[in-house]
């Protein structure tokens, strides 16, 4: 590969070589919790309006019985090209906006990586132990590749820009290539991978949301070209002063990550768990003004009636509101009812969000919100609050199960968390784990 610079091989290196069995068991769990949290994200998401639209163009495109290989996390067991289940799970995987995120590369590497290893999995009836290294290293190099794109392009792009060369990674470690192929398969995933200016996105939010759906399937196809011999162009690793890959098998991104407890971007959620954490004592009906205290990025969530789905995860008042005015913040708060709910459309417009700069400062590495609630005889201050989820503040274990458990009902029964939990641990073909999540 003397073609190659350092920075392409040593990520080609880490992806044929490491294994979870040799990372500190942190990493093993943290791995195992991302899938499930991530198949979880998967079948809520078909449910979510719209999906139906990606899930039917998988298959009128990629079905068939000659290569239907792979499964539509769907719960019904469908199966098309694994290309096709990658775009379509993928997608799913981030219909709700609760999948996992990492706040460094401020995207959601998991459900970009897991939908793409899994499709892959299938088609070399892999073992749940391949699929999971898979998942291990497609993680690791997407973060790092999202890292390096958005130091050289001093441009911030959603996660299907870098996504891409993660998915590329986890399909080169289950289909054994050589280190040739590897490097192939990164540069052209990078090269082809959307573009995806994301603060559009979040302006004017829409389907194509992070382009986490086609970022997945461009990584998946690269894979596929580099094994029939098309090449690539070298990887953003390869250039000057790019340092990303250096602290591959010392520093693990994927114990760095954040769970989602709420359907909506994460800079909004320490709003909603501020508000949720006041709302007992105070009567919504009483509010005149709810001033939000953050950093400057999560201003753009400026949505107030939100006609969508999509419009109601990139807003920030929104979100807020109908946590005070229901009590929650989940998949019915996406609903036709919830969006035209005249209570929480009123709350909404005394929503305001505004810049403090202590907390500007502290962003990215923490998401944090400090919320005043002025009614007609006081005025409540949250203190400053993070969301639940946080590096430094995780989901307890069973706030996890019971948000996937929230999240696979109705579509499958809740005792298919303990199973996965179970099998992810196992040396089972992967075929034995997608089955549980089948009706």
């Amino acid at each position: 590969m003397s073609h190659h610079q350092v920075g392409t091989d040593d990520a080609v290196e880490f992806i044929q070589s490491a294994t979870l069995q040799n990372a500190p068991s942190a990493v093993k769990g943290q791995v195992r919790i991302r899938v499930l949290d991530t198949f979880a994200a998967m079948i809520a998401g078909y449910r979510q309006d719209g999906i139906d639209i990606i899930r039917d163009y998988a298959i009128d495109r990629f079905g068939g019985e000659k290569k239907a290989v792979a499964t539509l996390l769907n719960g019904n067991g469908v199966r098309v090209h694994a290309e096709g289940a990658t775009l379509a799970n993928a997608t799913a995987a981030n219909a709700l906006d609760i999948d996992d995120g990492h706040r460094e590369v401020k995207g959601h590497p998991a459900a970009v990586v897991v939908p793409a290893a899994l499709a892959t999995a299938e088609l070399v009836d892999a073992t749940v132990d391949e699929f999971l290294d898979a998942v291990y290293v497609g993680y690791e190099i997407g973060v790092r590749a999202g890292l390096a794109i958005h130091e050289t392009d001093d441009v911030y792009t959603g996660t299907g820009s870098w996504g891409a060369l993660g998915a590329a990674a986890a399909g080169a470690r289950l289909r054994q290539f050589s280190q040739e192929q590897t490097a192939h398969a990164l540069g052209i995933a990078e090269y082809h991978a959307p573009r995806t200016p994301i603060m559009r996105g979040v302006e004017r939010p829409g389907m194509t949301k992070d382009g986490i759906g086609w970022g997945a399937y461009v990584g998946t196809v690269s894979a596929t070209l580099a094994e029939a011999g098309f090449t690539g162009s070298g990887t953003v690793f390869d250039e000057e002063n790019v340092t990303a890959t250096v602290s591959l098998g010392d520093r693990f991104h994927v114990t760095e990550g954040y769970l989602k407890p709420y359907p909506c971007c994460r800079w909004a959620q320490p709003g909603v768990a501020a508000v949720l954490s006041m709302s007992e004592s105070i009567d919504p009906k009483n509010i005149q003004a709810i001033h939000v205290h953050t950093f400057e990025t999560a201003t753009h969530l400026h949505t107030r009636a939100p006609d969508s789905p999509e419009e109601a995860q990139y807003s920030y008042p929104f979100p807020v509101a109908a946590a005070l005015v229901r009590g929650q913040f989940t998949q019915a708060e996406h609903a036709p009812d919830a969006l035209a709910d005249p209570e929480i459309l009123a709350l909404s417009e005394v929503v305001e969000v505004h810049t403090d700069e202590a907390l500007d400062d502290r962003f990215p590495s923490e998401c944090l919100a400090r919320v005043e609630l002025k009614t007609r005889d006081d005025t409540y201050v949250s203190d400053v609050t993070r969301s639940p989820g946080a590096r430094m503040q995780p989901l307890s274990d069973d706030t996890r199960y019971e948000k996937a458990r929230r999240l696979v009902s109705p579509t499958l029964s809740e005792s298919a968390i303990e199973k996965t939990e179970r099998c992810l641990g196992s040396e089972e073909p992967v075929r034995e784990l997608v089955a549980l999540w089948q009706t």
